[in-house]
């Protein structure tokens, strides 16, 4: 499709009237959520009913677009100018319009909306609370995770019973705290850091693309069906362009149905994809696109956190997100395990540790919170817990009172069958403690009293 078909495409495309509208009646398989509606509702008091329908209808068209393959260059189906519209969507969409639902994401947004959603009288007393929403809302709509993130951290305290109100910042004048917390007779200082998903796992996904996508490209031109599984033991950067090709070009050469290998920059295998489970589902369902159902039939199993690249040829439904139809596959199901690999991507906290304790008063018992999204892997994250102990252990606050520090994971799946899941694992370290630390329990996102487990997400 050249560029002046795709523009006529994306000008025609239009929503009729009720595209947007719930379900009359709601079905019963259907139950409405009504903590991560009041969220919902939440937010969109702040926004104008007219811009939300202008936002919404942006980020259905960005989504649709996509779904017809005429991306908008970035390689994302949102626009990342607003995040927060996206995000705002996706929790909408769950609730009364579930066809424009985005599974994979939606697992990152809509707990945490309902966990909002859940503790939202306690949140409405905290002090400051408006401007920090309509700032995350409206000029930071960009980037909402660390808006987000404060907001959780101060219905924890809340839950705790604790007295909270934000800091008003002070933009070229003085850096600022997030947050004052009265608990217990002592008033600290709070900072929020949100961690993103870091540049080299980034820059993995990109190198994989040019290591396969000839490849992909050459299996459905030969109309092979074919599932390869691939765990790198050296760095992505430094494995041959040709190694996948020359892989594939021995097990087409083989005759056999699957080649297996093993040397010092991978083991692996190549085998025939069986199309029949899939085909089987399509035969009376429709499923979506870009879903973790999809790569459970093709593939035969879900595994949280696994990574793949795929190249279908698919009829798509009268939705053009859902596939109704497919006749040739080409996966590739990869991970990277190389030491120093493992070692890029458990990235430390010193950085955002640095710059919260700048942000910090002096003089007053202070805390530093720092979030992250734990989506690299079990491997990863047991490497990262330990790094965080030794950045504790060995961190200088200087002239700041910094008594604790604590470390959120948040492990957001889509698991084929569900609509979203979440873990999460919660790490503490004292660094100059003068009293107790103020949360015991300081689980943001999970329920309290829920079937939490102990220890991190990582060990079985």
């Amino acid at each position: 499709m050249d560029r002046l078909q795709a523009e006529r495409i994306a000008d025609q495309l239009q929503f009729p009237p009720d595209f947007f509208d719930p379900p009359v009646p709601r079905p019963d398989e259907w139950p409405d959520n009504t903590e991560l509606r009041r969220a919902v509702d939440w937010f969109k008091s702040f926004i104008s009913p007219q811009q939300w329908i202008q936002r919404r209808e942006q980020a259905a068209r960005r989504l649709y677009l996509s779904a017809m393959g005429i991306g908008s260059g970035d390689g994302r189906f949102f626009d990342a100018k607003d995040g927060f519209g996206w995000y705002l969507f996706l929790a909408e969409a769950l609730l009364d319009h579930i066809g424009n639902y985005d599974y994979v994401f939606g697992s990152r947004v809509v707990p945490v909306f309902q966990a909002i959603g859940r503790d939202l009288d306690l949140l409405q007393q905290v002090g400051g609370l408006a401007p920090r929403v309509q700032r995350m809302v409206g000029k930071e709509r960009g980037q909402p995770n660390g808006g987000l993130f404060e907001l959780l951290v101060a219905a924890c305290y809340r839950r705790a019973g604790a007295s909270v109100s934000f800091v008003d910042e002070q933009p070229g004048q003085a850096q600022t705290h997030d947050m004052d917390v009265t608990l217990r007779g002592c008033t600290w200082a709070v900072e929020c850091k949100r961690m993103e998903v870091g540049e080299y796992g980034e820059g993995e996904r990109l190198q994989i693309g040019r290591l396969w996508s000839n490849c992909s490209a050459y299996l459905v031109g030969l109309e092979r069906n074919t599932l390869c599984k691939t765990s790198f033991q050296v760095e992505l950067m430094t494995v041959p362009t040709d190694y996948l090709k020359d892989k594939i070009l021995e097990w087409l050469a083989s005759g056999k149905k699957r080649l297996a290998w093993s040397d010092a920059t991978a083991v692996g295998s190549i085998a025939t994809l069986n199309l029949r489970p899939l085909q089987n589902v399509l035969s009376t369902d429709l499923v979506l696109g870009s879903s973790h159902r999809l790569l459970e039939l093709l593939t035969g199993q879900y595994v949280r956190n696994a990574k793949y690249q795929t190249l279908l040829r698919t009829s798509r439904g009268d939705n053009p997100r859902y596939v109704e139809a497919c006749d040739l596959a080409v996966v590739l199901n990869w991970e990277s395990l190389s030491e120093d690999a493992v070692d890029s991507k458990a990235r430390d906290i010193r950085k955002k540790l640095s710059e919260a304790n700048a942000q910090l008063p002096a003089g007053r018992p202070s805390i530093v919170h720092i979030g992250f999204e734990a989506v690299e892997g079990d491997k990863v994250e047991r490497l990262r817990h330990a790094k965080i102990l030794a950045t504790a252990q060995q961190f200088d606050p200087r002239d700041k009172q910094l008594e604790y520090i604590y470390c959120h994971y948040f492990v957001p799946e889509s698991p084929p069958h569900e609509c979203w899941a979440f873990d999460e694992t919660t790490q503490w370290c004292a660094i100059r403690p003068t009293q107790g630390r103020p949360l015991d329990s300081c689980f943001l996102v999970l329920p309290a009293g829920g079937h939490n487990r102990d220890g991190p997400h990582w060990r079985e």
